[in-house]
């Protein structure tokens, strides 16, 4: 107790003092004041504007660093853009290549994603039949075959994707020696795998070799690229070998396809197949 109350005086003492010199320099003359005041900045306030000047200098490095932070997250949301922005030119590019190779009249369309059961398996296209869409319209991507038109409304339709366990395509090997039937590989949406069933037991596929449609059953027309074919998987001895196949054109990295809507034999050389001898 007696501690503070000598501390509350001393405060007090401080602060007359204080008040005391105010007045006593305010009445000196104007030259005087300034010397004092001057006097005052060299001796008693040098450690308090040392401080000022450190905060001051603080202040505007971390304004300085904040603005470097500001443009460099600018500059880089910028370069993402950029990248995002060319890699969909190309994609584009390359689809406006393939439709030039393509039989005539050949529909280009969005994918319109939405979150249904059954998305990873089928796509809402952004034709349908008012554009000329027709159901079993196969829709190929500039790598590869994606899937088939399942159901046509006025301004979209329905598509199966390769993934879904009801696909199937008549498959061969680009010197059309080999045949077989290409379906999902049992592996979910998320995958790539695709099986090649039917291979006649005394052929023999090497690892690396394209698959390609082979234009039987009437709805996909010879020579769209499937996939490429990584191994055996299985084999029944004397009958048949299953290989599986790296499918070409992944569902989840399409933004834009093409829907074949004129029936033709051979597209072989939009894939870079050529024609049947």
């Amino acid at each position: 107790m007696v501690s503070e109350r000598f501390a509350s005086r001393w405060d007090t003492l401080v602060f007359v003092t204080c008040v005391g010199l105010a007045l006593t320099v305010r009445a000196l003359p104007e030259n005087a004041q300034e010397a004092v005041a001057s006097a005052v900045r060299r001796t008693l306030l040098v450690p308090f504007l040392a401080v000022e000047q450190q905060t001051t200098r603080l202040r505007a490095a971390y304004a300085n660093a904040e603005r470097f932070l500001a443009e460099r997250d600018s500059a880089a949301l910028r370069a993402i853009g950029a990248e995002t922005l060319a890699e969909e030119n190309a994609r584009l590019r390359d689809l406006l290549d393939l439709r030039a190779e393509l039989p005539p009249e050949p529909i280009a369309a969005e994918v319109l994603r939405e979150a249904t059961p059954t998305r990873g398996l089928t796509v809402i296209l952004s034709k349908g039949a008012l554009a000329g869409v027709r159901p079993l319209s196969p829709i190929v991507t500039p790598s590869g075959l994606l899937g088939v038109v399942r159901s046509v409304d006025p301004g979209r339709s329905v598509g199966v994707l390769w993934t879904h366990p009801d696909f199937r395509v008549g498959a061969m090997t680009p010197d059309g020696a080999i045949f077989g039937l290409v379906r999902p590989g049992g592996g979910g949406p998320n995958t790539m795998a695709m099986l090649l069933t039917g291979v006649p037991y005394r052929d023999s596929i090497r690892t690396g070799t394209r698959v390609y449609t082979s234009g039987f059953g009437g709805v996909y027309p010879r020579g769209i690229l499937i996939g490429t074919v990584l191994g055996v998987v299985g084999e029944q001895e004397g009958v048949a070998r299953t290989y599986v196949v790296r499918a070409a054109a992944h569902p989840g990295s399409v933004s834009h396809v093409i829907i074949l809507v004129t029936r033709a034999r051979d597209v072989g050389t939009a894939y870079g197949l050529g024609h049947p001898e």
